[in-house]
């Protein structure tokens, strides 16, 4: 392809990264001469049926982030196609995602985690005062600024919770998200509602603190954990109160209605660790035993079928592709994910 000038109205001065279909690149809006990020797709190797997909991924992201102006969630402004190529328009953020620093081992001081995740959780609560759910809370998807702000980023799996809008619902048996920050329900295929996001924030907030994730594993062994397990608690790898067990323990509740109901009850517990008050998250019960996980979705041929594999298919982790396989082993791209597997040495 020849090195881009120009997409629709906006002028490209150069790339800023790869992302999984198309580059993103550093753009300027001339009519508001205002900087701006500009991630695109390559449609023209991708099957009808996949093109449409991202088309739809980019209405979405644009359609979700429109209800929620917020300084803590990354703006999107325009989307369009020229030649080959999808586009989507958005703010630019000088800084890098959560996970590059989690992949450099980056740790942060108990302050820093406080304020970043009262950020995140008031771009939460936010996003579903207006109805948005992210589904996909992650650290590839949190951005840090140069100034150390957060920043909640892609929201093109978002459901938007409008009577008018078509194809948003999250059907029973559709799986979407990354298996590693998924709730119970998202990696069952049950109803969701926003407190899935929560449960995903809760994720973030235990690595954070510890360097490590809750649940880790592959496959539907991951998914057994997720459904079934309790994780290290924190204060039996770090020096904090159990006050802090206390509130990841309700963050991270396997049923919906024993988690934090919104957002802002999450960072007001946060708050109160940060102050060294009790926080309103209950004592913890003893641990029960562990009940039998459910069986894979068996839907071989369905929408979660196709869903689960749309999810999936251009990840670069050989992991998020074996559970598709757990999920569905007969599915109709079973084939084609044991091919993706061998082809990223999994």
């Amino acid at each position: 392809m020849a090195e881009l000038k120009k997409l629709g109205r906006y002028k490209i001065k150069g790339v800023l990264g790869k992302g999984a279909m198309g580059l993103v690149y550093d753009g300027l809006d001339p009519t508001l001469d205002r900087r701006v990020a500009i991630k695109t797709i390559i449609t023209k190797n991708l099957d009808e049926a996949t093109a449409k997909h991202y088309a739809m991924r980019f209405k979405r992201e644009v359609r979700a982030v429109a209800k929620v102006n917020h300084a803590n969630i990354v703006q999107v402004y325009d989307f369009g196609t020229e030649g080959d190529l999808n586009y989507i328009v958005m703010e630019y953020i000088e800084g890098k995602e959560l996970k590059d620093a989690f992949d450099a081992t980056q740790r942060f001081d108990l302050q820093t985690i406080f304020r970043m995740m009262g950020e995140l959780l008031e771009a939460l609560h936010f996003a579903h005062q207006a109805g948005v759910i992210h589904r996909d809370i992650k650290p590839a998807n949190v951005m840090v600024d140069a100034k150390g702000h957060v920043k909640l980023a892609d929201f093109g799996v978002a459901r938007v919770n409008d009577p008018d809008a078509e194809g948003e619902k999250t059907r029973v048996g559709a799986i979407i998200g990354t298996p590693s920050y998924m709730s119970p329900e998202q990696t069952q295929g049950q109803p969701i509602d926003h407190r899935t996001d929560l449960f995903s924030a809760g994720i973030l907030f235990y690595q954070l603190l510890t360097g490590q994730k809750p649940f880790d594993g592959t496959g539907w062994a991951l998914a057994k954990k997720i459904i079934q397990d309790d994780p290290v608690w924190p204060s039996t790898v770090l020096e904090v109160p159990a006050t802090f067990d206390r509130v990841v323990a309700k963050a991270l509740a396997k049923e919906p209605d024993q988690r934090y109901q919104t957002a802002r009850k999450f960072a007001e517990d946060l708050k109160r660790l940060a102050a060294g008050k009790e926080p309103e998250a209950p004592a913890m019960a003893p641990p029960k035993p562990a009940a039998a996980a459910p069986a894979p979705v068996s839907n071989a041929g369905g929408e979660a079928d196709k869903e689960f594999w749309d999810g999936v298919k251009d990840s670069d982790d050989p992991d998020d592709v074996k559970l598709y396989l757990e999920q569905f082993p007969d599915g109709t791209f079973a084939e084609q994910a044991k091919k993706k597997i061998a082809e990223l040495g999994g």
